[in-house]
C-alpha cells in the first residue's frame, strides 16, 4: 500500500523537475517510472523515516521488478533508480521542512549494491545488415520509408527522437548534413542544437535519396522526412504537419513487420546508431577524426563517445591480441 502523502510529495517533485528543469516528456516519463519504486519501497512509511527503513533502497532494488519478470533488473536501471531518488531526497532537503533525519551523510549512502555484471556483446548493425536491408525490397510507401529511415540511421548516427521530428529543410544530402535545431522543430535530447554529418558510403546513400526525392515532391519543406502516410489511400499524407508525442514509437515498429516480411534480423533503431558509431570509429584514425564522430554523435566530450562505444566486440579484442602477439614475436626473432 503507497503512502498517500508520498504520492502527493511525489507530483509536487514531478511538478518540480518539468517547470523549473524543464524535463522532456520522454524524461518525465522515465522519472515517474523510477520514482515508482521509491513509493513501493516505502510502502505505508513516510518519506522522513526513510533512513531507518529496511532493507535499503540499494539492497531492495536488487530483490525487484514491476514487470512481473522474474531475473534481476539491470546494473544500470538499478542506478538510475537510485540516482533519481537521491535527487528526489536532495530536492525534499531543500523545498520541505520535518525532515531533520533526511542528511547529506545518508544520501551519500544511496549507492548501487555490488552485483555480477554479466557480459554481454555490445549490439550493433553491421556494415553487412544495413547493405542487406538496404537492398531487400520494398512493396508499399511505409516499406520504402522505414527502409530508407534505417540506411540514414546508420549513415547520420541520429538518436530517433530527432529523427522523427526532422522536417525536409533540415536534411541537406547535397552537402551530407542534417540540421539537429530545435528552432526547426527537431526534438534533440537536451534540445542541443547541431548540424550533423552523414557519412558517404555511395550504396546507401542512393537508397536515401531515393525517398529524399519523393517526400519533396509530395510535400512542403516544413513537412516531415519521415513523412505521415494514408493507410486508405497508401500515399504520403500532406495533411499532418507535426509529428505526434508518440511519433517516436512508430519507426520500431514499421521497421519489425517490414524485416520479419523480407526475412531479416530485427534491431530496434538505436541499434543503428551504436552501428554507425562502430563503424565510424573503427575508421578513425587520428584524434580529429575520433573528435568528428563524437560531434557528429552530438556528445558533449571525446570521453563520452569513448566510453559508450569504445568497447571493441569479442572478435575485435581477438585480432587486436593477435596482433599485438604478433609484434612481439617478430621484435623477439629480430633481437637474434
Amino acid at each position: 500500500m503507497i503512502n498517500r502523502v508520498n504520492w502527493k510529495i511525489i507530483q509536487a517533485y514531478l511538478l518540480y523537475r518539468r517547470e523549473v528543469d524543464q524535463l522532456s516528456n520522454s524524461s518525465m516519463r522515465l522519472e515517474e517510472t523510477l520514482l515508482r519504486h521509491l513509493l513501493e519501497w516505502m510502502e505505508e512509511k513516510p518519506f522522513e523515516k526513510a533512513p531507518g527503513i529496511r532493507p535499503t533502497l540499494p539492497e531492495y532494488m536488487l530483490t525487484i521488478r514491476l514487470d512481473g519478470k522474474e531475473e534481476t533488473l539491470s546494473f544500470s536501471y538499478i542506478k538510475k533508480t537510485i540516482r533519481a531518488a537521491y535527487r528526489f531526497f536532495g530536492w525534499v532537503i531543500k523545498h520541505r521542512i520535518g525532515y531533520r533525519d533526511i542528511t547529506q551523510s545518508w544520501l551519500d549512502t544511496l549507492k548501487p549494491s555490488r552485483m555480477p555484471i554479466e557480459y554481454k556483446e555490445h549490439e550493433a548493425v553491421t556494415l553487412d545488415e544495413i547493405r542487406a536491408i538496404a537492398k531487400a525490397p520494398v512493396f508499399t510507401i511505409r516499406d520504402k520509408r522505414i527502409r530508407a529511415a534505417a540506411v540514414l540511421w546508420f549513415l547520420s548516427g541520429i538518436r530517433v527522437g530527432a529523427f522523427v521530428t526532422l522536417p525536409i529543410m533540415a536534411v541537406d544530402l547535397d552537402n551530407l548534413k542534417i540540421k539537429q535545431w530545435p528552432r526547426l522543430g527537431v526534438r534533440t535530447k537536451f534540445k542541443k542544437h547541431a548540424t550533423t554529418d552523414i557519412l558517404n558510403i555511395p550504396e546507401l546513400l542512393d537508397v536515401v535519396r531515393e525517398w529524399d526525392k519523393e517526400v519533396r515532391a509530395a510535400l512542403p519543406d516544413k513537412g516531415l522526412w519521415f513523412a505521415p502516410y494514408s493507410p486508405e489511400t497508401g500515399k504520403i499524407d500532406n495533411k499532418i504537419t507535426r509529428a505526434g508525442e508518440y511519433r517516436y514509437q512508430r519507426p520500431a515498429k514499421d521497421l519489425k513487420v517490414w524485416l520479419q516480411r523480407v526475412g531479416l534480423p530485427y534491431h530496434s533503431p538505436h541499434k543503428f546508431r551504436h552501428g554507425f558509431a562502430v563503424i565510424a570509429l573503427k575508421n578513425a584514425k587520428d584524434i580529429q577524426a575520433l573528435k568528428a564522430v563524437s560531434q557528429t554523435l552530438m556528445h558533449s566530450n571525446l570521453s563520452i563517445t569513448d566510453g559508450v562505444y569504445g568497447i571493441l566486440s569479442q572478435i575485435d579484442v581477438s585480432d587486436k591480441m593477435a596482433e599485438i602477439g604478433q609484434k612481439i614475436t617478430s621484435a623477439n626473432n629480430n633481437k637474434h
